[in-house]
């Protein structure tokens, strides 16, 4: 395990990541600053829904007869 510095670059605190992580340039992340004070970095990956055809994930099986109205979806975000 090594031990960074936080330092200061402009009006950001950055913290660097080693190399030897295999992150690449331009990589984007969600962050998650925890609790206990930890920090995880999330990756964010690229829409798995894209392009694919109505229906294509449709499990009847699963349907439990509900379908979302309105803006209700909108409202958990607040």
């Amino acid at each position: 395990m090594s031990a960074i510095k936080a330092r200061k670059q402009g009006n950001s605190i950055m913290i660097t990541i080693p190399s030897s992580f295999g992150v690449k340039e331009g990589e984007e992340f969600f962050f998650i600053k925890k609790e206990n004070g930890s920090i995880t970095l999330i990756p964010k990956i690229k829409d798995h829904f894209e392009g694919v055809a109505d229906g294509e994930y449709y499990m009847p099986e699963l349907d439990a007869g509900y379908a979302p109205s309105e803006g209700e979806l909108d409202e958990m975000d607040s």
